[in-house]
Protein backbone atom coordinates (compact mmCIF):
# COMPACT_ATOMS: atom_id res chain seq x y z
CA UNK A 1 0.00 0.00 0.00
CA UNK A 2 1.46 3.34 -1.08
CA UNK A 3 0.61 5.92 1.60
CA UNK A 4 1.34 9.58 0.74
CA UNK A 5 4.11 11.32 2.66
CA UNK A 6 2.87 13.24 5.67
CA UNK A 7 4.69 16.35 4.46
CA UNK A 8 2.48 16.32 1.36
CA UNK A 9 -0.63 16.41 3.57
CA UNK A 10 0.43 19.29 5.86
CA UNK A 11 -0.93 21.97 3.52
CA UNK A 12 -4.49 20.77 4.24
CA UNK A 13 -6.02 21.02 7.70
CA UNK A 14 -7.70 17.72 8.64
CA UNK A 15 -11.46 17.71 9.22
CA UNK A 16 -12.22 18.32 12.89
CA UNK A 17 -8.83 19.90 13.66
CA UNK A 18 -7.77 23.52 14.29
CA UNK A 19 -3.97 23.39 14.67
CA UNK A 20 -2.29 25.73 17.16
CA UNK A 21 1.23 24.75 16.07
CA UNK A 22 3.37 24.08 12.99
CA UNK A 23 4.51 20.46 12.73
CA UNK A 24 7.57 20.99 10.52
CA UNK A 25 8.72 24.27 12.09
CA UNK A 26 8.26 22.94 15.64
CA UNK A 27 10.28 19.76 15.14
CA UNK A 28 13.53 21.27 16.48
CA UNK A 29 14.31 22.23 20.09
CA UNK A 30 12.42 25.28 21.45
CA UNK A 31 14.72 26.82 24.04
CA UNK A 32 12.12 29.15 25.58
CA UNK A 33 10.31 26.19 27.18
CA UNK A 34 11.58 24.35 30.24
CA UNK A 35 10.81 20.93 28.76
CA UNK A 36 11.06 19.66 25.18
CA UNK A 37 10.22 16.04 24.47
CA UNK A 38 10.79 13.73 21.47
CA UNK A 39 9.23 10.28 21.83
CA UNK A 40 9.33 7.36 19.39
CA UNK A 41 7.81 3.89 19.80
CA UNK A 42 7.57 1.09 17.26
CA UNK A 43 5.94 -2.32 16.88
CA UNK A 44 6.54 -5.13 14.39
CA UNK A 45 6.74 -8.86 13.83
CA UNK A 46 10.08 -10.41 12.89
CA UNK A 47 11.14 -14.07 12.66
CA UNK A 48 8.22 -15.19 14.79
CA UNK A 49 8.80 -12.57 17.48
CA UNK A 50 6.57 -9.63 18.46
CA UNK A 51 8.97 -6.76 19.12
CA UNK A 52 8.58 -3.22 20.43
CA UNK A 53 11.07 -0.41 20.92
CA UNK A 54 11.02 2.96 22.68
CA UNK A 55 13.30 5.99 22.50
CA UNK A 56 12.48 9.05 24.61
CA UNK A 57 14.59 12.19 24.83
CA UNK A 58 13.69 15.36 26.67
CA UNK A 59 15.76 18.50 27.01
CA UNK A 60 15.58 20.61 30.16
CA UNK A 61 16.11 24.38 30.01
CA UNK A 62 16.27 27.13 32.62
CA UNK A 63 15.92 30.75 31.49
CA UNK A 64 16.40 29.74 27.87
CA UNK A 65 19.64 27.88 28.62
CA UNK A 66 19.69 24.12 28.06
CA UNK A 67 21.11 22.30 31.09
CA UNK A 68 20.88 18.71 29.91
CA UNK A 69 19.01 15.90 28.19
CA UNK A 70 17.24 13.02 29.93
CA UNK A 71 17.09 9.88 27.83
CA UNK A 72 15.58 6.40 27.83
CA UNK A 73 15.60 3.52 25.37
CA UNK A 74 14.04 0.08 25.70
CA UNK A 75 13.26 -3.05 23.72
CA UNK A 76 10.48 -5.50 24.58
CA UNK A 77 10.14 -8.99 23.10
CA UNK A 78 6.55 -9.97 23.90
CA UNK A 79 7.18 -13.50 22.60
CA UNK A 80 9.97 -14.38 25.07
CA UNK A 81 9.36 -11.76 27.77
CA UNK A 82 12.84 -10.26 27.22
CA UNK A 83 13.09 -6.61 28.30
CA UNK A 84 16.07 -4.29 28.21
CA UNK A 85 16.26 -0.62 29.17
CA UNK A 86 18.86 2.14 29.44
CA UNK A 87 18.19 5.54 30.96
CA UNK A 88 19.99 8.51 32.46
CA UNK A 89 20.38 12.26 32.65
CA UNK A 90 23.25 13.85 30.71
CA UNK A 91 24.48 17.43 31.34
CA UNK A 92 24.74 19.68 28.32
CA UNK A 93 28.48 19.08 27.81
CA UNK A 94 27.64 15.39 27.12
CA UNK A 95 24.40 15.95 25.18
CA UNK A 96 22.99 18.12 22.42
CA UNK A 97 19.59 19.51 21.39
CA UNK A 98 19.73 21.72 18.31
CA UNK A 99 17.23 24.53 17.74
CA UNK A 100 17.89 24.90 14.00
CA UNK A 101 17.06 21.31 13.00
CA UNK A 102 16.09 17.95 14.49
CA UNK A 103 19.21 16.68 16.24
CA UNK A 104 19.03 15.41 19.82
CA UNK A 105 21.86 13.26 21.17
CA UNK A 106 23.26 11.69 24.32
CA UNK A 107 26.28 9.35 24.53
CA UNK A 108 24.07 6.32 23.79
CA UNK A 109 21.03 7.67 21.90
CA UNK A 110 20.53 9.87 18.85
CA UNK A 111 17.50 11.21 16.98
CA UNK A 112 18.06 13.20 13.80
CA UNK A 113 16.82 13.98 10.31
CA UNK A 114 13.53 15.18 8.86
CA UNK A 115 9.92 14.03 8.75
CA UNK A 116 10.70 12.30 5.45
CA UNK A 117 13.77 10.51 6.83
CA UNK A 118 14.28 10.31 10.58
CA UNK A 119 17.13 8.26 12.08
CA UNK A 120 16.81 6.68 15.53
CA UNK A 121 19.74 4.91 17.18
CA UNK A 122 20.25 3.62 20.72
CA UNK A 123 22.57 1.31 22.62
CA UNK A 124 21.17 -0.79 25.46
CA UNK A 125 23.01 -3.42 27.49
CA UNK A 126 22.81 -6.52 25.32
CA UNK A 127 20.72 -4.80 22.62
CA UNK A 128 20.54 -1.94 20.14
CA UNK A 129 18.10 0.05 18.00
CA UNK A 130 18.96 1.32 14.51
CA UNK A 131 15.94 2.35 12.45
CA UNK A 132 14.93 4.86 9.79
CA UNK A 133 11.44 6.37 9.85
CA UNK A 134 9.39 7.89 7.03
CA UNK A 135 6.33 9.89 8.13
CA UNK A 136 3.27 9.03 6.05
CA UNK A 137 -0.47 9.65 6.28
CA UNK A 138 -1.83 12.34 8.57
CA UNK A 139 -0.78 14.13 11.77
CA UNK A 140 -2.74 13.96 15.02
CA UNK A 141 -3.27 17.23 16.89
CA UNK A 142 -3.95 16.32 20.50
CA UNK A 143 -7.38 17.55 21.60
CA UNK A 144 -7.91 18.74 18.02
CA UNK A 145 -5.56 21.71 18.30
CA UNK A 146 -2.26 20.37 19.63
CA UNK A 147 -2.56 22.59 22.70
CA UNK A 148 -4.26 21.69 25.99
CA UNK A 149 -4.16 22.21 29.74
CA UNK A 150 -2.91 19.34 31.88
CA UNK A 151 -2.36 19.60 35.64
CA UNK A 152 -2.08 23.36 35.26
CA UNK A 153 0.52 23.14 32.47
CA UNK A 154 0.02 24.69 29.02
CA UNK A 155 1.03 21.72 26.86
CA UNK A 156 1.79 21.67 23.13
CA UNK A 157 1.79 18.24 21.50
CA UNK A 158 1.39 16.71 18.09
CA UNK A 159 1.64 13.06 17.11
CA UNK A 160 2.61 11.30 13.90
CA UNK A 161 0.95 7.88 14.28
CA UNK A 162 2.24 6.28 11.08
CA UNK A 163 5.93 6.23 10.23
CA UNK A 164 7.08 3.49 7.88
CA UNK A 165 10.00 1.82 9.64
CA UNK A 166 13.03 -0.03 8.32
CA UNK A 167 16.27 -1.07 9.98
CA UNK A 168 16.98 -3.50 12.79
CA UNK A 169 16.81 -4.32 16.47
CA UNK A 170 19.55 -6.46 17.98
CA UNK A 171 18.98 -8.58 21.10
CA UNK A 172 21.82 -10.62 22.64
CA UNK A 173 23.70 -10.59 19.35
CA UNK A 174 20.73 -11.64 17.21
CA UNK A 175 19.58 -9.13 14.60
CA UNK A 176 15.88 -8.74 13.84
CA UNK A 177 14.93 -6.82 10.72
CA UNK A 178 12.46 -4.02 11.39
CA UNK A 179 9.57 -3.66 8.96
CA UNK A 180 6.45 -2.05 10.35
CA UNK A 181 5.12 1.18 11.81
CA UNK A 182 6.34 3.60 14.47
CA UNK A 183 4.62 6.44 16.33
CA UNK A 184 6.30 9.81 17.01
CA UNK A 185 5.26 12.40 19.60
CA UNK A 186 6.64 15.94 19.85
CA UNK A 187 5.78 17.88 23.02
CA UNK A 188 6.91 21.04 24.77
CA UNK A 189 5.72 23.04 27.76
CA UNK A 190 6.81 25.14 30.71
CA UNK A 191 6.88 22.62 33.53
CA UNK A 192 8.23 23.14 37.05
CA UNK A 193 11.43 21.17 37.57
CA UNK A 194 11.09 18.09 39.74
CA UNK A 195 8.46 15.39 39.92
CA UNK A 196 5.05 16.33 38.40
CA UNK A 197 2.22 17.29 40.74
CA UNK A 198 -0.42 14.62 40.32
CA UNK A 199 -0.05 11.85 37.76
CA UNK A 200 -1.03 10.91 34.24
CA UNK A 201 -1.47 7.98 31.89
CA UNK A 202 -0.95 8.23 28.13
CA UNK A 203 -1.53 5.60 25.43
CA UNK A 204 -1.03 5.44 21.66
CA UNK A 205 -3.77 3.03 20.58
CA UNK A 206 -3.23 1.56 17.10
CA UNK A 207 -6.37 -0.33 16.08
CA UNK A 208 -7.05 -2.82 13.31
CA UNK A 209 -9.95 -0.67 12.00
CA UNK A 210 -7.43 2.01 10.97
CA UNK A 211 -8.04 4.31 13.95
CA UNK A 212 -5.05 5.89 15.70
CA UNK A 213 -5.81 7.23 19.16
CA UNK A 214 -3.91 9.43 21.61
CA UNK A 215 -5.31 8.91 25.11
CA UNK A 216 -4.75 11.15 28.13
CA UNK A 217 -5.93 10.61 31.70
CA UNK A 218 -4.55 13.15 34.20
CA UNK A 219 -5.35 13.18 37.93
CA UNK A 220 -4.48 16.21 40.05
CA UNK A 221 -3.44 16.27 43.70
CA UNK A 222 -7.10 16.98 44.50
CA UNK A 223 -8.07 13.61 43.00
CA UNK A 224 -9.98 15.12 40.07
CA UNK A 225 -9.47 13.49 36.66
CA UNK A 226 -9.42 14.95 33.16
CA UNK A 227 -9.65 12.04 30.72
CA UNK A 228 -10.16 12.15 26.94
CA UNK A 229 -9.09 10.69 23.62
CA UNK A 230 -8.19 12.18 20.24
CA UNK A 231 -8.99 9.82 17.37
CA UNK A 232 -7.99 10.06 13.72
CA UNK A 233 -9.14 7.71 10.98
CA UNK A 234 -7.24 6.86 7.78
CA UNK A 235 -8.45 10.09 6.14
CA UNK A 236 -7.04 12.17 9.02
CA UNK A 237 -10.46 13.19 10.38
CA UNK A 238 -10.24 14.14 14.06
CA UNK A 239 -12.67 13.16 16.82
CA UNK A 240 -12.26 14.23 20.45
CA UNK A 241 -14.31 12.43 23.12
CA UNK A 242 -14.43 12.00 26.89
CA UNK A 243 -12.90 8.88 28.42
CA UNK A 244 -14.18 7.18 31.57
CA UNK A 245 -11.23 7.60 34.00
CA UNK A 246 -8.90 4.61 33.75
CA UNK A 247 -8.71 4.15 37.53
CA UNK A 248 -12.22 2.67 37.47
CA UNK A 249 -11.07 -0.38 35.50
CA UNK A 250 -7.32 -0.60 36.21
CA UNK A 251 -6.02 -3.78 37.87
CA UNK A 252 -3.20 -6.33 38.01
CA UNK A 253 -0.89 -3.93 39.87
CA UNK A 254 2.87 -4.38 39.85
CA UNK A 255 5.02 -3.03 42.71
CA UNK A 256 8.43 -1.83 41.53
CA UNK A 257 11.17 -3.11 43.83
CA UNK A 258 13.42 -0.20 42.76
CA UNK A 259 11.18 2.87 43.07
CA UNK A 260 8.31 1.59 45.22
CA UNK A 261 5.82 2.83 42.62
CA UNK A 262 2.69 0.74 42.19
CA UNK A 263 1.64 0.60 38.54
CA UNK A 264 -1.47 -1.07 37.06
CA UNK A 265 -0.69 -3.32 34.08
CA UNK A 266 -4.24 -3.96 32.80
CA UNK A 267 -6.82 -1.33 31.85
CA UNK A 268 -10.36 -0.92 30.53
CA UNK A 269 -10.62 1.88 27.95
CA UNK A 270 -14.24 3.01 27.76
CA UNK A 271 -15.36 5.87 25.49
CA UNK A 272 -19.20 5.91 25.52
CA UNK A 273 -19.62 8.54 22.77
CA UNK A 274 -17.70 6.30 20.35
CA UNK A 275 -19.13 3.01 21.64
CA UNK A 276 -15.54 1.96 22.35
CA UNK A 277 -14.69 -0.81 24.81
CA UNK A 278 -11.06 -1.91 24.87
CA UNK A 279 -8.85 -4.01 27.11
CA UNK A 280 -5.16 -3.10 27.30
CA UNK A 281 -2.61 -5.51 28.81
CA UNK A 282 1.10 -4.77 29.34
CA UNK A 283 3.49 -7.64 28.56
CA UNK A 284 5.75 -8.17 30.44
CA UNK A 285 4.63 -6.29 33.53
CA UNK A 286 8.13 -5.10 34.49
CA UNK A 287 8.71 -2.14 32.15
CA UNK A 288 9.78 0.72 34.41
CA UNK A 289 12.11 3.53 33.35
CA UNK A 290 14.08 5.42 35.99
CA UNK A 291 15.51 8.77 34.94
CA UNK A 292 15.03 12.05 36.77
CA UNK A 293 11.94 10.34 38.21
CA UNK A 294 10.43 6.87 37.88
CA UNK A 295 7.90 6.27 35.16
CA UNK A 296 6.36 3.35 33.32
CA UNK A 297 6.68 2.83 29.56
CA UNK A 298 4.99 -0.47 28.76
CA UNK A 299 4.51 -2.25 25.44
CA UNK A 300 0.93 -3.58 25.49
CA UNK A 301 -1.66 -5.49 23.48
CA UNK A 302 -5.17 -4.17 22.74
CA UNK A 303 -8.44 -6.00 22.09
CA UNK A 304 -12.14 -5.12 22.24
CA UNK A 305 -14.77 -3.46 20.10
CA UNK A 306 -15.61 -0.13 18.47
CA UNK A 307 -19.17 0.57 17.34
CA UNK A 308 -19.96 -3.13 17.50
CA UNK A 309 -16.93 -4.20 15.44
CA UNK A 310 -14.24 -6.40 17.02
CA UNK A 311 -10.80 -4.81 16.91
CA UNK A 312 -7.28 -5.69 17.97
CA UNK A 313 -4.11 -3.66 18.18
CA UNK A 314 -1.12 -2.55 20.19
CA UNK A 315 0.14 0.44 22.14
CA UNK A 316 2.58 1.76 24.70
CA UNK A 317 1.28 2.85 28.10
CA UNK A 318 3.10 5.71 29.83
CA UNK A 319 2.51 6.50 33.50
CA UNK A 320 4.25 9.51 35.06
CA UNK A 321 3.96 11.24 38.44
CA UNK A 322 2.81 10.04 41.84
CA UNK A 323 2.14 6.31 41.53
CA UNK A 324 3.16 5.49 45.09
CA UNK A 325 -0.40 5.08 46.39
Amino acid sequence: MNIPLLTNNLATTPTGAAPALDIAADLAHKRDYTLNSWFVVGHFESEGHTLNYLVHLFALSIGGITVGVDSAASITDETTGWYGVRHGFHPVFRANARSDRLLVTTPHISLSGTLDEMHVRAQIKGASIDVVLRAVGHPLYNKGTGRFDMLGMDVFQYSIPTLETTGSLTIDGREFRASGMSWFDRQWQNQPLGAPRGRWTWMDLNLSNGWRISLWDATGVDGKSDAWVTVIDESGKHLVADLIPLAEGACDYWLSPQSGARFPTRWQVLVPALDMRLQVIARPREQEVRGLHARYEGASSVSGSVRGENVSGYCYVEMVGDWQA
